[in-house]
C-alpha cells in the first residue's frame, strides 16, 4: 500500500486569475488606444508599420513560394472536406428527396407528419 495522500484534483484558481487579469489588461489597453490622443497616435503608427512589414514579407520570394504551397494544400483540404460533406449529405438525405432534390424543402416544424406552415 502507498502512504501517498495525493489528490489528482485540478486547481483552476490560477487559470481563472490569469484569465481575469488578461481581460482587465486587454480592456485597459483598448481603452487607452481608442480613448486617448496618444493611444490613437500609437495605434496609427502600429498600423503603418504593420502594413510596411507585410509588404516586405510579401516581396520575399522564399516566403511567396511557401505561401503558394500552403494555398495548394488548403485548396486540396477544402476539396476533400467539400467532397466528404457532399457524401454525408447524400447519405443522410431522405429517400423521397433524392428523386427531386431541387424541389426539396425542409420543414423544421412538423406535427403528425403535416407541416404547420401550410
Amino acid at each position: 500500500m502507498s502512504d501517498c495522500n495525493c489528490s489528482n484534483q485540478y486547481d483552476a484558481s490560477g487559470f481563472t486569475s490569469g484569465l481575469l487579469l488578461g481581460l482587465v489588461l486587454g480592456a485597459a489597453g483598448i481603452h487607452f488606444l481608442s480613448g486617448s490622443e496618444e493611444g490613437k497616435e500609437i495605434l496609427k503608427r502600429l498600423k503603418e508599420n504593420t502594413s510596411e512589414a507585410l509588404k516586405d514579407i510579401g516581396e520575399n520570394p522564399a516566403l511567396a513560394e511557401k505561401i503558394q504551397d500552403l494555398q495548394k494544400t488548403m485548396d486540396a483540404a477544402r476539396a476533400t472536406i467539400n467532397s466528404a460533406a457532399e457524401r454525408v449529405a447524400d447519405a443522410t438525405e431522405p429517400v423521397g428527396a433524392r428523386h427531386n432534390s431541387s424541389a426539396h424543402k425542409k420543414n423544421f416544424f412538423q406535427r403528425l407528419g403535416a407541416s404547420l406552415g401550410k
